[in-house]
């Protein structure tokens, strides 16, 4: 009787452990992941964070939050490269608070360091996430989420704006450009960008399940949409940028290429109908109106998303033998390099036939493209204060961005070492600027840090980046707590949010470098596991 009875409570016990253990294993990760996506959402929707009572609030959130799930650590250590990336953050915000002592605006330092300690506090957060690389996974696919909900948000107040209302402001309403709920269009650009990288190359992992890679390539499609509506020339070339990188570094070029082809594709098809939407795009009174041919787009690019979906999911769900793999990728080489050969005899065969017609035209279109080329470059050089509105404006390089990094890099000249301190970039530019436009930031990260922060700034900074590109190197190669294809999907949105950063204010928009901050986070590998210095079970 005795025996049963023992035998009958042992389950239960080891029920009770194992309800623990999970638990247990669930902290810090889960909680942090949770406050990640609160924060980063609560962000996005107040402006993009870019007010200092939104990034304060949001700061001592995540900060409280991490005082907490630190109180119990993980199992594991953070690695080395995580550790020297969250002090060399840590390092630059107390640096720029530092420069309060030398800076003509002391007040802005204060404010400067509090955000970048936003930062900081989510990288920690990010850590504990990712925890130790178990959680990592869980963490890349929550950011891509909440990407997704926000620029699809946006989306919808430009298709369906009686469901979703966004406050233009009257200064933007003019230009017409997506930037809900951010309030500033290159943002919602970058961002788009941003998961549009991340979406493509998750969908190409060959390890993902079906359902998510088809997800994922749905979203890409959602994303280059909004990213388009933007109008954003930098949410574009950073877009360029991080497929490069993404293509260069990928594990399975196949299957990216494929993932691109699907993705890609529905989306080139949904940019060119957009074409037949005016409203939708120059203006809100153009046809029928912004209402009416939002629904009719709306119908077509549910379709085509669909279609991405499908696509991938069904051409994920094909399994190719080693051997036929082998075969295809020898059938392709062979192919190329005939086809490459079959160009070129084309090419002299043509030559041979008509070479002087051929000589005029190449000669011209050379000429057209050089002539053009210089045209733009002469319109960067010399600031603007539009550079136009509409799709005009994407093939355009007129701005007043070269006015902003003139006078970045003559603070920069001024006191190379340390800088004019946080916020002294606002006052030289209003005092030495070339055109009559107010500009608070050097719309560069590199720039402004060099100029307000000196060479010490930009070591620190540079400190974080390094410690980062270590850390995806590790991953893409194997190392890391990511699978390979993954590590190079977040290394490749990564590289879009830092591309777009060089060349706009990124780091005043918290939402937005936030979300870059916690991707960044997830490509760290595991440390050394703890000691335990408790008492040793026995069995006998």
């Amino acid at each position: 009787m005795h025996r049963e009875t023992a035998h009958a409570h042992r389950p239960t016990a080891a029920g009770a452990r194992d309800d623990w253990t999970t638990l247990t294993r669930a902290w810090p990760a889960l909680p942090a992941t949770a406050v990640i996506v609160f924060v980063l959402l609560r962000l996005a929707f107040d402006q993009g964070g870019y007010f200092p009572a939104a990034y304060t609030a949001a700061g001592a959130i995540a900060f409280i939050s991490l005082a907490v799930l630190v109180l119990r650590p993980s199992q594991e250590r953070f690695s080395t490269h995580a550790l020297i990336a969250l002090a060399s953050l840590a390092a630059f915000a107390c640096w720029t608070g530092l420069s309060r002592t030398w800076s003509v605006v002391p007040d802005v330092p204060v404010l400067d360091m509090q955000r970048a300690m936003l930062y900081v506090a989510l990288f920690g957060l990010g850590l504990l996430a990712a925890d130790s690389g178990r959680n990592a996974r869980l963490l890349v696919w929550c950011v891509l989420g909440v990407v997704v909900v926000l620029v699809g948000a946006g989306l919808l107040s430009r298709l369906q704006p009686d469901v979703v209302q966004s406050t233009i402001d009257p200064f933007v309403a003019p230009f017409y450009r997506l930037d809900h709920p951010f309030g500033y269009w290159n943002a919602f650009g970058a961002l788009a960008s941003i998961g549009a990288v991340l979406a493509i190359g998750l969908a190409a992992d060959t390890r993902g399940s079906v359902i998510l890679r088809g997800a994922a390539a749905g979203a890409a499609v959602m994303l280059v949409v909004a990213m388009y509506l933007s109008l954003s020339r930098g949410g574009w070339l950073a877009l360029i940028l991080g497929l490069v990188v993404l293509v260069a570094i990928a594990p399975k070029r196949g299957s990216l290429l494929l993932a691109l082809v699907i993705a890609g594709g529905a989306a080139v098809v949904a940019i060119l109908r957009l074409g037949g939407y005016p409203a939708l795009v120059l203006d809100p009174k153009t046809g029928s109106g912004q209402a009416a041919q939002g629904n009719a787009f709306t119908r077509e690019l549910v379709g085509l998303v669909l279609l991405a979906v499908v696509a991938q999911a069904a051409l994920t769900r094909v399994r190719v033998s080693s051997l036929l793999e082998q075969q295809m990728r020898t059938v392709v080489r062979f192919a190329l390099i005939g086809g490459g050969i079959l160009v070129v005899v084309v090419a002299l065969a043509g030559y041979v036939a008509k070479g002087d017609q051929a000589e005029g035209r190449v000669t011209t279109a050379v000429d057209d493209a050089t002539g053009w080329l210089d045209r733009q470059w002469q319109d960067f050089l010399n600031p603007a204060l539009s550079p136009g509105a509409g799709t005009a404006r994407l093939v355009s390089a007129k701005g007043a961005r070269s006015d902003g990094y003139r006078v970045a890099i003559d603070g920069f000249e001024a006191s190379p070492l340390i800088g004019g301190g946080a916020g002294s970039f606002e006052v030289r530019y209003a005092r030495d600027r070339d055109i009559d436009v107010k500009i608070r930031d050097a719309h560069s990260l590199p720039l402004e840090t060099l100029s307000e922060l000196g060479v010490v700034g930009m070591l620190l900074l540079l400190g974080f980046l390094g410690a980062v590109a270590a850390a995806a190197r590790r991953t893409i190669v194997g190392k890391g707590a990511l699978r390979p294809a993954e590590g190079a999907a977040v290394t490749g949105a990564f590289v879009v949010w830092l591309g777009h950063a060089s060349v706009d204010w990124d780091w005043e928009m918290p939402a937005l470098t936030g979300a870059a901050v916690v991707l960044s986070a997830a490509l760290f590998q595991r440390g050394r596991r703890r000691r335990s210095h408790g008492r040793r079970a026995t069995s006998t």
